[in-house]
């Protein structure tokens, strides 16, 4: 086996050993609204934080969509866990493709330090002074934040001279120089801990500014310095591989744990629930719904690692075609879970039970912009009549 994928098999492993702990862990971690230090300690000590990280700074660099896959198997035990785990180990990929001396101010000290993120600007203020970018707001949705020492923000840059659309920009700050706000109360993902950074006056020097433009494929500032392909990827075009594995692995786990359920279990009027037709037939179609999404991941997965090792091109109907398909893949994620809840009875709707709280992570993973089912079929369709993609930064 090829030295990264034993890397990655390592990772699988670790995922799943660490189960029970993070299904025992679960409720508090809902109750607190976020991942325990000890469950961040031990993602540490696994590796999945540094999984897509440059190896030139203590990563792994391992194939793209190794997140997905260890993301899949914590999701089974508890999808927020999985949410900090996976996006995490996505944002040292995504720092990976800043200059080199940007990734250098990261991890130069200390390979360990984690990467936040937020994509979601509000009452953001940002004007050039020079070559540096003045930034002063709040970004919203920033998961595992708590656990991070420097996070990139998605910056609307108003264009010159106020004439045409805003250019996006991400921008790295130290969290250091940021105010961290507990402002996370969600009914899915309930223990991501995504928080607010608030900024105030904050300069970014160019070294830690990119255009959003520039990571659409083929060469990024960080790409000098690796020579992996996986910061030459489309970033937004390939994005939801790093977070659709929560709702792949808890789909998968309400299954298991379903079954498990039923199993020699009787109804209020005594029957074997076992052996009633309804019952099969929900089974069945959970468990179809999610063996096809698994191949559908498998498949679009190997062809990004194949195409991105190769130099090859990817197509904006390839681009949108990633963005479709696991659109449906968390649209298959919430159907499956939708057919298992009614086979839980009253307790599958205490917010305690494992059912319930895996049918709200798995709606709350299928809300995620770059999962919305109605916006990726649309995103498609225009590019299959010829008008293009409506979104620019694809």
């Amino acid at each position: 086996m090829p030295a990264k994928a034993a890397l990655e098999a390592q990772l699988v492993d670790r995922a799943r050993d660490l189960g029970p702990v993070l299904a025992e862990r679960a409720r508090q971690a809902e109750l607190d609204r976020r991942v325990s230090r000890e469950t961040d300690r031990d993602f540490r000590e696994a590796g999945f934080y540094r999984a897509l990280q440059p190896a030139r700074y203590g990563g792994m660099e391992l194939d793209y969509g190794a997140q997905t896959a260890f993301a899949r198997e914590l999701g089974r035990s508890c999808a927020s866990s999985a949410w900090v785990g996976g996006i995490i180990a996505c944002h040292g990929w995504v720092a990976g493709m800043f200059p080199d001396s940007a990734q250098a101010e990261i991890w130069g000290d200390d390979a360990d330090v984690a990467v936040a993120t937020s994509f979601l600007p509000v009452g953001v203020t940002a004007e050039r002074n020079g070559r540096d970018l003045h930034i002063s707001g709040r970004w919203r949705f920033s998961s595992g934040v708590d656990l991070c020492g420097w996070a990139i923000l998605l910056v609307m840059l108003p264009a010159a001279g106020g004439n045409g659309p805003p250019d996006p920009v991400f921008a790295m700050v130290d969290l250091a120089d940021c105010k961290v706000e507990d402002a996370w109360n969600s009914a899915g993902l309930s223990a991501s801990g995504s928080n607010d950074i608030v900024v105030e006056g904050a300069v970014i020097p160019p070294h830690r500014a990119i255009r959003v433009r520039d990571l659409r494929g083929d060469a990024t500032p960080g790409s000098e310095a690796h020579d992996s392909y996986l910061y030459r990827l489309p970033l937004f075009a390939v994005f939801p591989f790093n977070i659709i594995g929560p709702a792949l692995g808890a789909a998968r786990g309400a299954l298991d744990a379903v079954i498990g359920d039923l199993t020699g279990r009787q109804s209020v009027t005594g029957t074997d629930l076992s052996r009633v037709a309804t019952v099969h037939q929900r089974l069945g179609k959970a468990s179809a719904l999610l063996d096809a999404a698994d191949a559908v991941i498998a498949q679009l997965r190997a062809e990004i690692v194949a195409k991105g090792k190769s130099g090859g091109t990817f197509e904006m109907s390839d681009r949108g075609r990633y963005r479709l398909n696991l659109g449906h893949v968390a649209q298959s994620c919430c159907d499956a879970v939708d057919e298992l809840l009614p086979l839980t009875g009253g307790r599958g709707l205490e917010t305690s039970h494992p059912m319930q709280r895996a049918w709200r992570d798995v709606h709350a993973v299928s809300q995620h912009i770059g999962l919305v089912w109605d916006l990726q079929t649309g995103l498609y369709g225009n590019i299959l009549l010829g008008h293009g993609s409506p979104d620019p930064k694809l």
